[in-house]
């Protein structure tokens, strides 16, 4: 029988592959083949099935809750409209994958700390979204010309939203939703959670959108520095002294 510390690398190593391959897919067309996931949870089933039988209760309970927590919570922000199919998915399968190693209040629970892990990590899309648009703002163009907006709306626009080229976007719709609308020749800004579908009469060659954050790679990322580091979490919680 293979020892349990080899099926634990070996599971983690084509977790990684996988993910690694679903990462550069999403990155580069938004889309991630449902194969993708078939084979990743076929090619560890044998691993996780040698890894839970050698688990004792208290892990055992927690990787069931982990698993719980993986489904809820990606089907409920899907019915939401907040993620795609391919980052429930995702978020489902490394609940699956990931068995709890680490006696820790997040790291119990691998789900939980690979989702956290990568929801700081998409922190730095807004910050490089305002580099942006400030980089913009700063070479003396006015990206906010023509548009009706409140101070607020602006604010926010700086840091969710960015212009781009009208070809550029009907060439890559999967990348972006547009984030304005025309009403009586007049433009407005629109800032809301979740991916737009709905199509608008596009006459501006400049317009703005809100980027689709690739989230199956960041998913992807928040899995390996869960694998290599735990929770980033929970690190950033005991660096300040509360926990």
């Amino acid at each position: 029988m293979l020892p349990l510390h080899y099926a634990r690398i070996t599971r983690t190593m084509i977790s990684l592959i996988m993910l690694g391959y679903a990462a550069y897919s999403d990155a580069k067309s938004r889309e991630v083949d449902d194969v993708v996931w078939l084979l990743l949870c076929v090619l560890t089933a044998p691993f996780i099935l040698l890894e839970l039988a050698a688990l004792d209760d208290y892990f055992l309970k927690a990787y069931v809750i982990s698993i719980h927590i993986a489904f809820t919570l990606g089907l409920s922000v899907s019915a939401f409209n907040l993620m795609g199919e391919a980052d429930f998915l995702a978020l489902s399968c490394i609940g699956l994958v990931t068995i709890p190693t680490r006696v820790s209040p997040l790291g119990l629970f691998p789900s939980i700390s690979v989702l956290t892990n990568s929801l700081l990590l998409s922190c730095a899309f807004p910050l490089s979204l305002l580099f942006q648009n400030l980089k913009l703002i700063f070479k003396g163009e006015e990206p906010f010309k023509n548009i009706e907006a409140g101070k607020l709306t602006k604010f926010l626009a700086l840091f969710t939203l960015k212009t781009v080229t009208r070809e550029e976007y009907l060439s890559k719709k999967d990348f972006y939703s547009l984030a304005e609308r025309t009403v009586n020749d007049k433009r407005y800004l629109t800032i809301k959670l979740g991916i737009d579908t709905v199509q608008e009469q596009i006459s501006s060659p400049i317009v703005w959108v809100s980027p689709h954050i690739p989230f199956v790679t960041v998913l992807a990322i928040g899995y390996l520095t869960h694998i290599f580091l735990g929770s980033l979490l929970e690190i950033i919680l005991i660096a300040l002294n509360l926990l």
